[in-house]
């Protein structure tokens, strides 16, 4: 049973894809630079969109006017500028801004069963809250709870800094009524605080597929196909052939309808590549991006996850275009990218030639599915170049292990009895949701692989949290109120070690202790705590 949730990502608001998104401001309607990335004119629509209650403090939130409808909607909220600050003020501001969206976007998205509202960490760059980070955040994430639950929404709190971020993390991990992730079963719930740790430790890789893509609004391959069709002419006669072909050859004649049609094969590329370059990324990416894995691999072409990536601070170098890749977190693209489209690779043609081309590339996964455990999301596990590198790692076990290999867990959106069989021993496979039945109709599908990809998304925030390997909020100025009692215990003891005097004999020690404070947050300087504040 679907319930509202409340999500924390370490990303960019943005670059997100959502339905809405609170805009700070005051009832001056004064706009900080760093939001006009938005909009460049976003100073002057909101000045023509607030009303004169707005201004005089009556309403608190109201929406920006001709706002582009394909774009996530701003909604401007005021925040006190008279240095007033509490978790009351807090949730007055938050309830005006859900009231406004509700209003606003009152159709429910496509693929979706409820809507999804993004939050800054707002007041603390002049609001009030600037001296009180933890008991901010603490509000904030309180608030959102409540209002998830009452207005039937879900509300995702997106960080810029890594302190507030491992803290909302902390906090939410140590609620004892598990109300942090309600909707899950306790098997996925266990199953996500496990992986989570896994990747805590250092000893998971994302493997993602085509799903984490198709959940920022990225075509599915037969929606790619479609597209691509488009951009060609077909004969009558041709076009039933067509649609009797299997996926791989239906690219294979759009690639030769491209090149004679279009002058060249690089027109194909180019069109792939125009598809499925969709500009923000779903809540999937953003929360894979956040765990602390130094390699990832994908099968996708968008740039969505290496975005994510550097927005969540984990930059990555992305590979094949960029080698080597020492010292780097590093993003595998086995089937190329749209940065590169004539690595791309989806035609019968492609697929054939591909081990000539990227033995290294292959290789490198097949060491990870032996010395990692790696986690696929939004894979459907029936690629053959998949297939093919499992294979070869099969045989490259001894007879009597490679069948109890386990090489990694699949997140999948329903149950697969027959996938189970198959990769018995060699992969777990999870997931998130009962099939819908075989007489389940089109609209009934479409519900319940809305409804199961949401379920992914909150694993995934589970995981997240779990996984975060960061403690900066220890020592960290204003967070103290965000510290549990132990935790206040140590962080005045570590303060008072840090004041110690020192001496040249001791200089090499001091050094690595003041690296470590400094990670615990000591040292952090919040004047430029954030990009977008308010």
């Amino acid at each position: 049973m679907t319930q509202p949730h409340v999500f924390v990502a370490l990303a960019d608001i943005l670059n997100l894809r959502c339905d809405a998104w609170l805009l700070p401001t005051d009832c001056t309607v004064k706009i900080e630079e760093p939001w006009l990335r938005a909009h460049s004119e976003l100073r002057s629509m909101a000045a023509a969109s607030a009303s004169a209650e707005f201004r005089d403090g009556s309403t608190l939130a109201e929406p920006i006017r001709s706002w582009e409808s394909a774009s996530p909607l701003p909604i401007m909220t005021a925040v006190p500028n008279d240095g007033t600050w509490g978790p009351d003020v807090v949730a007055e501001r938050l309830e005006a801004f859900v009231r406004s969206a509700l209003m606003t976007v009152p159709v429910l998205p496509d693929d979706r069963p409820y809507r999804l509202l993004a939050l800054p960490f707002f007041g603390t760059a002049g609001g009030g809250a600037g001296n009180h980070l933890g008991a901010a955040l603490r509000a904030i994430l309180d608030a959102s709870a409540g209002l998830a639950s009452r207005y039937d929404v879900d509300i995702v709190l997106v960080l810029r800094d890594r302190a507030a971020f491992s803290l909302a993390q902390k906090l939410r991990r140590e609620a004892s009524d598990g109300s942090s992730w309600p909707s899950l079963e306790p098997h996925l719930h266990a199953k996500a605080k496990s992986l989570g740790q896994t990747a805590g430790a250092g000893h998971l890789v994302p493997f993602l597929g085509a799903g984490v893509s198709v959940s920022a609004g990225a075509p599915s391959w037969g929606q790619l196909l479609d597209t691509l069709r488009t951009g060609v002419r077909l004969k009558e006669a041709e076009s039933a052939a067509f649609q009797g072909l299997g996926p791989l050859d239906q690219a294979g004649v759009l690639e030769q309808l491209y090149a004679d049609q279009h002058g060249s094969r690089a027109a194909f590329g180019r069109a792939v590549a125009a598809a499925v370059d969709v500009p923000r990324y779903g809540l999937a990416p953003a929360l894979l991006a956040a765990l602390p894995s130094a390699g990832a691999i994908t099968l996708n072409y968008d740039r969505l996850f290496e975005m994510a990536c550097g927005d969540a601070q984990r930059p990555r170098t992305v590979m094949p275009e960029n080698i080597p890749a020492v010292g780097n977190d590093w993003l595998l693209k086995l089937h190329g990218s749209v940065s590169a489209p004539e690595s791309i690779v989806l035609t019968r043609d492609d697929y054939l030639g591909y081990n000539s081309n990227r033995e290294a590339l292959s290789a490198l996964v097949k060491a990870h599915l032996l010395t990692h455990h790696l986690l696929f999301v939004g894979f459907g596990l029936a690629d053959d170049h998949f297939h093919e590198i499992v294979h070869d790692v099969r045989r490259a076990l001894p007879p009597t292990g490679s069948k109890e290999h386990q090489m990694g867990t699949v997140l999948s959106l329903f149950h697969e009895p027959l996938q189970s069989l198959v990769w018995s021993g060699n992969l777990d496979i999870l997931p998130m949701s009962g099939a819908p039945g075989q007489n389940a109709g089109e609209e009934e599908v479409h519900t319940a692989l809305a409804a199961a990809g949401r379920e992914l998304e909150i694993f995934l925030d589970m995981m997240a949290s779990y996984a975060t390997d960061n403690h900066s909020y220890l020592l960290a100025p204003s967070y103290d109120a965000g510290l549990n009692e132990a935790e206040s215990r140590l962080r005045a003891q570590l303060m008072e070690l840090a004041a110690q005097p020192r001496s040249p004999e001791t200089k090499e020690v001091w050094e690595l202790l003041d690296k470590t404070l400094e990670r615990l947050g000591r040292s952090r300087s919040h004047q430029g705590r954030t990009n977008y504040e308010g």
